[in-house]
């Protein structure tokens, strides 16, 4: 293996750090056969020789168990020993490059995203090419995968990473659906009519209080972002992806994309009509969900479908039994282009490393524990089997619904999975949800593709020397200039001075660079 040389780490515009794990573990590399015929058993994909596989993936909550009556579902099955190794996210670059550094990654290694690092460790050899083994007979799953998303796991030709899936569907606007039908008003279509219906929620005391208490927009500025991310989508200028492209070929950040001016001049217009909160400054962003949830503004941009859930209704009626929530469907832009930005389609990857390239029979056999997990038919025994654990022991069913024993809840199989089937099979349809949640959902997803959605160009570039300089700093200091604009402290034009100064201070260098490499990436 070539010698890795261990690069920073870096983002597009603004990237949330991940996490995951590995440890120092010598069972990684393939078993030697003790034989000619184990060897031959062993190349001919034979599963009855017992195997041990580690699994290095990112840990958001607590740990499972290191052992338990889940895991040995899964090694039962597989007949295989399992070592799974959660990391928590704060922690997983680090782990990760020590791993990398030391040549002693687990067989299934969870990679956050694509980033500078990732095409440094397939330049130099790190991980194995998978294309060859993925098949419809052997692993269907796997080759049901949406060709867009493989698309960015493909390298030079290559499949280095196996997705894992979610939807592409994500951010929606959200609204009061009770406020509109007591206030008589018709879901909005345009920015207009948004406008003219957010005002209604200012004016028109839509919460039933006496009191002029109630705002359009829960919008947030405290964190260092633009919230309402989803608002300025049908703009071409959403907040929840970093680059997008314009009619001129050429791609952009949001915040200096040829159009924010316009979506700049429409955030100001609401600042001024009291639409958006006065403290939207310094509001971070889960004090704007708690103001939409709460009954003090009626309309909330950082939902993406699976974020309704019960415990978000539950918290929003107890506030007002009356609450209903309704996604608005991608709004008529000023352009008359509609539609909402997707996702990337994935959630990380899960790459193997090359030095499991020599004993086939182990690569098939991980494949295939992969791809059982990409399971969609929530009735079939496998699913059952590998989320839920063993009837009887680890859950029952009453009226339909999945009720998880005590140890179930502790020791089920799905602890231990690193991938997960496509999202709207797990989640649109979720039979543990009550019939209001699952088709706000539905309703959500549908009309996050409705319409011409579209997703981030630059997510398969990494950041160029100028970005990587500059980049954080003078996005920083042009945020801070736009967010002088909407407060009304300075006019629009302000904002082309700010652009003006960010292309000389190396916005356009970055630009210049950046387009050089997504059109070098078009051919």
């Amino acid at each position: 293996m070539k010698k890795i040389i261990a690069l920073p780490l870096a983002s597009m515009l603004a990237l949330t750090p991940l996490a995951a794990a590995c440890n120092n573990n010598k069972d990684n590399s393939p078993e030697a056969a003790s034989s000619p015929a184990q060897a031959a058993a062993s190349n001919n994909g034979d599963t009855a020789k017992r195997i041990k596989v580690s699994a290095m993936t990112i840990l958001y909550s607590a740990a499972p168990p290191d052992k338990s009556s889940g895991m040995k579902i899964l090694e039962d099955k597989y007949n295989m020993d399992y070592t799974y190794i959660p990391v928590a996210a704060a922690d997983y670059y680090n782990k990760l490059g020590v791993a990398v550094a030391s040549g002693d990654l687990p067989d299934l290694t969870v990679y956050p995203g694509l980033d500078e690092n990732w095409y440094n460790y397939l330049d130099n050899g790190v991980f194995m090419p998978l294309e060859k083994y993925i098949n419809e007979k052997d692993t269907p799953n796997l080759a049901k995968m949406p060709k867009e998303t493989m698309d960015l796991v493909t390298y030079k030709g290559h499949i280095y990473g196996l997705p894992r899936l979610r939807s592409q569907a994500a951010h929606t606007l959200t609204i009061r659906k009770d406020w509109l039908d007591k206030l008589g008003l018709a879901m909005p279509t345009t920015y207009e009519e948004l406008e003219n219906v957010m005002k209604q929620f200012v004016e028109r005391d839509p919460d039933g209080n006496g009191k002029k208490d109630t705002y359009g927009l829960a919008f947030n500025a405290g964190s260092g972002t633009l919230g309402a991310v989803s608002l300025l989508s049908s703009f071409n200028t959403p907040t929840n992806i970093n680059w997008n492209k314009h009619t001129d070929g050429k791609i952009y950040p949001i915040l200096a994309h040829p159009n924010f001016r316009d979506s700049l001049a429409y955030l100001a217009k609401l600042y001024k009509e009291g639409i958006i909160s006065k403290d939207f400054v310094i509001m971070k962003g889960n004090q704007a969900e708690d103001d939409f949830l709460s009954g003090r503004a009626g309309v909330f941009g950082d939902f993406a479908w699976n974020a309704y859930n019960e415990d978000r209704l539950k918290k929003a009626k107890a506030v007002n039994p009356n609450f209903q929530w309704e996604p608005v469907p991608p709004l008529k832009g000023p352009n008359g282009f509609q539609g909402y930005a997707k996702g990337s389609g994935f959630n990380g990857f899960i790459a193997i490393p090359a030095t499991q390239a020599k004993d086939e029979a182990k690569v098939k056999r991980m494949l295939k524990f992969l791809d059982d997990q990409m399971e969609a038919d929530m009735n079939s025994d496998l699913y059952k089997l590998l989320n839920y654990g063993k009837e009887g022991e680890h859950y029952s069913l009453k009226d339909g619904k999945v009720v998880y024993t005590d140890l179930g809840t502790k020791e089920r199989p799905y602890l231990y999975l690193l991938t997960n089937p496509p999202s709207e099979a797990t989640g649109l349809n979720n039979p543990n949800d009550s019939k209001e949640i699952q088709d706000i959902r539905n309703a959500s997803y549908k009309a996050g593709l409705a319409g011409t959605p579209y997703s981030d160009p630059a997510l398969k570039l990494v950041p160029t020397p100028t970005f990587k300089e500059k980049g954080t700093e003078l996005n920083k200091i042009l945020f801070e200039d736009i967010v002088k604009v909407i407060s009304g402290e300075q006019p629009l034009e302000y904002y082309d001075k700010a652009l003006t100064d960010w292309k000389a201070k190396g916005g356009q260098k970055i630009l210049d660079e950046m387009n050089e490499a997504y059109k070098a990436s078009s051919k």
